[in-house]
């Protein structure tokens, strides 16, 4: 028994020297090639009302809440989330190269704080773009510990590529180049199978139905 707290500082030493051996940044990258015209590809990245056509943790939680600020798309849209098992975090868009280049500043607030990078690069290719997906930051001290047991490159990469193929056949698709956007506006809450818009007098816009149902209800923030 006496040994046991012995064993216990050797554990946590060799624990603190592997995390501390973890790098302090990381990077996860992956590409496809889409045979659709750059604007096509561009838009559906450029745009958060069309995130939900193809992000693959809005298909992991269909019911988190969303909300769009400011413009929709290009420098400036902000996406807000909260979910119960995509946690809650902040997207704006800092720099928007027309069919070339989007950057995004990604604030996660749940279940831990950090803040990360995410780059869509467009290179032209025979008959369509080559869509590069990055996302890059610093390595905290909870990643570092989280790493030791999953790899962040197979985590997020699979995410990612779930992603492009959803953006590649969107994009492919007949409809790809005339599809219209699917969140509704910025300045709206987008609950699950509802929107509502700010305001004494909110709009909601129930989805799903051939004829949408309008009618009016207090919106709930999503900070609350």
């Amino acid at each position: 028994m006496k040994k046991t707290p012995g064993i216990i500082v050797v554990a946590i030493a060799v624990l603190l020297l592997a995390v501390g051996r973890r790098p302090d940044t990381f990077r996860v990258e992956r590409s496809a090639t889409i045979q659709a015209p750059a604007e096509v590809v561009f838009s559906l990245v450029n745009d958060f009302r069309r995130w939900e056509q193809w992000s693959p943790w809005w298909k992991l939680e269909p019911t988190q809440q969303v909300v769009l600020a400011g413009s929709s798309e290009g420098v400036g849209a902000v996406y807000e989330w909260r979910g119960e098992r995509t946690g809650s975090g902040r997207m704006e868009i800092v720099e928007s190269q027309p069919n070339t280049y989007v950057r995004i500043r990604l604030d996660f607030t749940e279940p831990m704080r950090a803040t990360n990078t995410t780059e869509y690069v467009l290179t032209p290719v025979p008959g369509g773009v080559a869509l590069t997906w990055v996302m890059s930051g610093e390595n905290t001290f909870a990643g570092k510990v989280l790493q030791l047991f999953a790899s962040m490159d197979e985590m997020m990469g699979r995410d990612f590529e779930r992603g492009l193929a959803d953006i590649k056949h969107l994009a492919e698709s007949p409809q790809g180049a005339s599809a219209q956007p699917s969140m509704g506006e910025a300045g709206l809450h987008f609950h699950g199978d509802t929107l509502e818009r700010d305001g004494d007098r909110d709009v909601v816009v129930t989805r799903g139905l051939e004829t949408p149902i309008i009618h009016s209800r207090k919106s709930r923030p999503l900070r609350e």
